[in-house]
Protein backbone atom coordinates (compact mmCIF):
# COMPACT_ATOMS: atom_id res chain seq x y z
CA UNK A 1 0.00 0.00 0.00
CA UNK A 2 1.44 3.16 -0.36
CA UNK A 3 1.20 5.78 1.82
CA UNK A 4 -0.67 9.10 0.87
CA UNK A 5 1.67 11.71 -0.33
CA UNK A 6 0.91 14.96 0.86
CA UNK A 7 2.79 18.36 -1.12
CA UNK A 8 2.11 21.66 0.83
CA UNK A 9 1.03 23.96 -1.86
CA UNK A 10 1.80 27.73 -1.51
CA UNK A 11 -1.27 29.20 0.38
CA UNK A 12 -1.39 33.56 -0.04
CA UNK A 13 -1.73 34.75 3.34
CA UNK A 14 -3.93 37.95 4.04
CA UNK A 15 -2.70 39.62 6.90
CA UNK A 16 -4.57 42.83 8.06
CA UNK A 17 -5.27 45.27 8.48
CA UNK A 18 -1.80 45.64 5.99
CA UNK A 19 -2.00 44.23 2.18
CA UNK A 20 0.89 42.24 1.71
CA UNK A 21 1.62 40.13 -0.43
CA UNK A 22 4.28 37.58 -0.43
CA UNK A 23 5.30 35.62 -2.99
CA UNK A 24 5.68 32.05 -2.68
CA UNK A 25 9.54 31.87 -1.80
CA UNK A 26 10.46 35.43 -1.89
CA UNK A 27 12.19 37.16 1.03
CA UNK A 28 10.81 39.72 2.77
CA UNK A 29 11.95 43.47 1.75
CA UNK A 30 14.57 45.05 4.10
CA UNK A 31 13.48 48.08 6.06
CA UNK A 32 15.99 50.56 6.08
CA UNK A 33 16.36 52.10 9.54
CA UNK A 34 15.26 55.41 10.65
CA UNK A 35 17.48 58.30 10.11
CA UNK A 36 18.26 59.61 13.18
CA UNK A 37 16.71 63.22 14.69
CA UNK A 38 18.01 65.96 13.76
CA UNK A 39 19.95 68.01 16.15
CA UNK A 40 18.28 71.24 17.30
CA UNK A 41 19.13 74.48 15.74
CA UNK A 42 21.61 76.25 17.68
CA UNK A 43 21.10 80.17 17.91
CA UNK A 44 24.73 82.00 16.86
CA UNK A 45 26.55 83.77 19.32
CA UNK A 46 25.29 87.21 19.64
CA UNK A 47 28.12 89.64 18.76
CA UNK A 48 29.85 92.22 21.85
CA UNK A 49 28.56 95.88 20.65
CA UNK A 50 31.69 97.48 19.50
CA UNK A 51 32.06 101.65 20.63
CA UNK A 52 30.97 103.56 17.82
CA UNK A 53 33.99 105.08 15.87
CA UNK A 54 34.04 109.17 16.31
CA UNK A 55 33.28 110.99 13.22
CA UNK A 56 36.21 113.06 11.90
CA UNK A 57 34.71 116.52 11.65
CA UNK A 58 33.85 117.16 8.19
CA UNK A 59 36.62 120.28 6.34
CA UNK A 60 35.16 123.97 6.80
CA UNK A 61 34.40 125.05 2.94
CA UNK A 62 36.68 127.71 1.74
CA UNK A 63 34.70 130.74 1.43
CA UNK A 64 33.56 131.64 -1.67
CA UNK A 65 35.43 135.07 -3.18
CA UNK A 66 33.01 137.65 -3.73
CA UNK A 67 32.08 138.96 -7.38
CA UNK A 68 33.60 142.26 -6.42
CA UNK A 69 35.40 144.13 -4.19
CA UNK A 70 36.56 147.75 -3.01
CA UNK A 71 39.49 149.45 -2.38
CA UNK A 72 40.76 152.33 -1.05
CA UNK A 73 43.75 154.57 -2.29
CA UNK A 74 46.20 156.49 -0.54
CA UNK A 75 48.27 158.51 -3.30
CA UNK A 76 51.26 159.25 -0.93
CA UNK A 77 53.20 161.74 -2.64
CA UNK A 78 57.30 161.93 -1.55
CA UNK A 79 58.67 164.29 -4.27
CA UNK A 80 60.35 166.91 -2.66
CA UNK A 81 63.87 169.02 -2.26
CA UNK A 82 64.52 167.04 0.80
CA UNK A 83 64.30 163.65 -0.83
CA UNK A 84 65.25 164.80 -4.76
CA UNK A 85 67.82 167.01 -3.96
CA UNK A 86 68.17 170.40 -6.00
CA UNK A 87 69.49 168.98 -10.12
CA UNK A 88 67.68 170.54 -11.92
CA UNK A 89 66.76 173.26 -9.49
CA UNK A 90 64.06 172.23 -7.71
CA UNK A 91 60.57 174.10 -8.61
CA UNK A 92 58.89 175.90 -6.41
CA UNK A 93 55.02 174.99 -5.25
CA UNK A 94 55.57 171.61 -6.39
CA UNK A 95 52.53 169.62 -6.25
CA UNK A 96 50.93 166.69 -8.48
CA UNK A 97 47.21 166.61 -10.28
CA UNK A 98 44.42 164.75 -9.59
CA UNK A 99 44.66 161.19 -9.78
CA UNK A 100 42.60 159.24 -12.55
CA UNK A 101 42.17 156.06 -13.93
CA UNK A 102 39.94 153.10 -14.25
CA UNK A 103 39.23 149.48 -14.05
CA UNK A 104 39.05 147.68 -17.08
CA UNK A 105 39.60 143.88 -18.87
CA UNK A 106 43.16 142.65 -19.60
CA UNK A 107 43.06 143.81 -23.44
CA UNK A 108 42.50 147.11 -22.58
CA UNK A 109 45.42 149.61 -22.29
CA UNK A 110 44.92 153.42 -21.09
CA UNK A 111 48.94 153.67 -21.27
CA UNK A 112 51.81 151.32 -21.41
CA UNK A 113 56.09 152.25 -21.54
CA UNK A 114 56.95 152.26 -25.01
CA UNK A 115 53.65 153.09 -26.35
CA UNK A 116 52.46 156.28 -27.76
CA UNK A 117 50.56 158.61 -25.35
CA UNK A 118 46.67 159.05 -26.03
CA UNK A 119 45.78 162.42 -26.53
CA UNK A 120 43.87 162.19 -22.62
CA UNK A 121 47.04 160.84 -21.16
CA UNK A 122 49.19 164.07 -23.14
CA UNK A 123 46.48 166.22 -21.87
CA UNK A 124 47.13 164.63 -18.41
CA UNK A 125 50.73 164.97 -18.45
CA UNK A 126 50.67 168.59 -20.17
CA UNK A 127 47.82 170.44 -17.94
CA UNK A 128 47.09 168.39 -15.51
CA UNK A 129 43.57 168.26 -17.38
CA UNK A 130 41.46 165.14 -17.08
CA UNK A 131 38.37 165.66 -18.88
CA UNK A 132 40.27 164.33 -22.26
CA UNK A 133 41.14 161.10 -20.47
CA UNK A 134 38.52 160.52 -18.78
CA UNK A 135 36.25 160.68 -22.38
CA UNK A 136 38.52 158.09 -23.32
CA UNK A 137 37.70 155.89 -20.06
CA UNK A 138 34.02 156.32 -20.72
CA UNK A 139 34.45 155.11 -24.41
CA UNK A 140 35.61 151.85 -23.40
CA UNK A 141 32.90 151.50 -20.37
CA UNK A 142 30.28 152.48 -23.19
CA UNK A 143 32.14 149.07 -25.03
CA UNK A 144 31.91 146.87 -21.74
CA UNK A 145 35.81 146.91 -21.48
CA UNK A 146 36.40 149.03 -18.30
CA UNK A 147 34.74 150.84 -15.53
CA UNK A 148 33.76 154.53 -15.25
CA UNK A 149 36.63 157.20 -15.11
CA UNK A 150 37.33 156.97 -10.84
CA UNK A 151 39.05 160.18 -9.64
CA UNK A 152 40.50 161.54 -6.38
CA UNK A 153 38.41 164.84 -5.10
CA UNK A 154 41.63 167.20 -5.31
CA UNK A 155 42.00 168.39 -8.34
CA UNK A 156 45.79 169.05 -7.05
CA UNK A 157 47.78 168.27 -3.88
CA UNK A 158 51.03 169.38 -2.71
CA UNK A 159 54.21 167.64 -2.57
CA UNK A 160 54.76 165.80 -0.25
CA UNK A 161 51.32 165.29 0.69
CA UNK A 162 48.54 162.36 0.36
CA UNK A 163 44.85 161.86 -1.16
CA UNK A 164 42.78 159.24 -0.38
CA UNK A 165 40.04 158.09 -2.42
CA UNK A 166 37.77 154.60 -2.70
CA UNK A 167 36.47 152.74 -5.98
CA UNK A 168 34.92 149.30 -6.87
CA UNK A 169 35.81 146.67 -9.24
CA UNK A 170 34.86 143.67 -10.17
CA UNK A 171 35.88 140.35 -11.34
CA UNK A 172 34.98 141.20 -15.09
CA UNK A 173 37.28 143.49 -15.09
CA UNK A 174 39.67 143.44 -12.18
CA UNK A 175 42.64 145.57 -13.50
CA UNK A 176 43.36 149.41 -12.35
CA UNK A 177 45.08 152.11 -13.90
CA UNK A 178 46.20 155.47 -12.33
CA UNK A 179 48.20 158.28 -13.30
CA UNK A 180 48.59 161.82 -12.23
CA UNK A 181 51.19 164.86 -13.29
CA UNK A 182 53.97 165.68 -11.64
CA UNK A 183 53.81 169.62 -11.67
CA UNK A 184 55.13 171.73 -12.69
CA UNK A 185 56.72 169.66 -15.36
CA UNK A 186 56.57 169.43 -19.30
CA UNK A 187 55.14 166.10 -19.67
CA UNK A 188 56.15 164.45 -16.83
CA UNK A 189 54.09 161.74 -15.06
CA UNK A 190 53.55 158.96 -12.51
CA UNK A 191 51.22 155.87 -12.67
CA UNK A 192 50.75 152.11 -13.06
CA UNK A 193 48.98 150.55 -16.06
CA UNK A 194 47.27 146.98 -15.72
CA UNK A 195 47.73 146.24 -12.52
CA UNK A 196 46.15 142.86 -11.28
CA UNK A 197 43.69 143.04 -8.29
CA UNK A 198 43.08 139.61 -8.07
CA UNK A 199 45.74 136.82 -6.85
CA UNK A 200 46.03 133.63 -9.77
CA UNK A 201 44.04 131.52 -7.77
CA UNK A 202 41.45 134.05 -8.67
CA UNK A 203 40.43 135.76 -5.68
CA UNK A 204 41.31 139.55 -4.25
CA UNK A 205 44.29 141.30 -3.48
CA UNK A 206 44.06 142.44 0.12
CA UNK A 207 46.69 144.74 -0.31
CA UNK A 208 49.10 146.09 -3.13
CA UNK A 209 51.72 148.43 -2.50
CA UNK A 210 53.80 149.98 -5.70
CA UNK A 211 56.98 152.83 -6.00
CA UNK A 212 56.40 155.44 -8.70
CA UNK A 213 58.61 156.35 -10.74
CA UNK A 214 58.76 159.52 -13.45
CA UNK A 215 57.86 158.58 -16.81
CA UNK A 216 57.89 161.09 -19.45
CA UNK A 217 55.08 161.48 -22.24
CA UNK A 218 57.13 162.06 -24.98
CA UNK A 219 54.77 164.76 -26.13
CA UNK A 220 56.91 167.77 -24.90
CA UNK A 221 60.91 168.11 -25.32
CA UNK A 222 60.74 170.62 -22.39
CA UNK A 223 64.45 169.40 -19.92
CA UNK A 224 63.37 171.08 -16.73
CA UNK A 225 60.68 170.73 -14.25
CA UNK A 226 59.41 174.54 -15.45
CA UNK A 227 61.16 174.68 -19.39
CA UNK A 228 58.59 175.99 -21.62
CA UNK A 229 56.21 174.30 -24.33
CA UNK A 230 57.97 172.87 -26.71
CA UNK A 231 55.87 170.23 -28.38
CA UNK A 232 57.24 166.95 -29.95
CA UNK A 233 55.98 165.97 -33.48
CA UNK A 234 55.56 163.18 -33.96
CA UNK A 235 55.41 161.42 -30.44
CA UNK A 236 57.85 159.75 -29.09
CA UNK A 237 57.66 156.57 -27.15
CA UNK A 238 56.68 157.18 -23.21
CA UNK A 239 59.66 155.88 -20.84
CA UNK A 240 61.82 157.51 -18.44
CA UNK A 241 62.71 160.92 -17.95
CA UNK A 242 65.46 161.24 -19.91
CA UNK A 243 66.51 164.54 -18.86
CA UNK A 244 66.95 164.30 -14.94
CA UNK A 245 69.79 162.37 -13.80
CA UNK A 246 69.74 158.85 -12.89
CA UNK A 247 69.36 159.23 -9.32
CA UNK A 248 66.64 161.65 -9.66
CA UNK A 249 64.91 159.52 -12.20
CA UNK A 250 64.86 156.53 -10.47
CA UNK A 251 64.22 157.71 -6.89
CA UNK A 252 60.15 157.11 -6.30
CA UNK A 253 58.36 160.54 -6.87
CA UNK A 254 55.30 158.77 -4.91
CA UNK A 255 53.55 155.50 -3.55
CA UNK A 256 50.56 153.98 -4.56
CA UNK A 257 48.79 151.69 -1.65
CA UNK A 258 45.62 149.95 -2.34
CA UNK A 259 44.03 148.10 0.46
CA UNK A 260 40.89 146.01 -0.18
CA UNK A 261 37.68 147.22 2.37
CA UNK A 262 35.79 145.03 4.08
CA UNK A 263 32.65 143.29 2.11
CA UNK A 264 29.65 144.84 3.36
CA UNK A 265 27.72 142.64 6.00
Amino acid sequence: MFAPSFRVGCVPLRAAPVLLVLACGAEAPTVAPAPPPSPAPVAPPVPTPQPMPTPEPMPTPAPECPASAQYGVTFRAVWGAASHGNRPPFPSGAHFSRVVGATHLPEVSFWNPGGIATPGIESMAETGSVSRLCREIQAEADRGRSGLCLNSAESSFRSPGSVSFAFDADAERPLVTLVSMIAPSPDWFVGVYGVPLMEDEGCWRERIELELVGYDAGTDSGATFTASDADVTPHTPIGPIRELPPDIRERPFATLILVRMNDPE
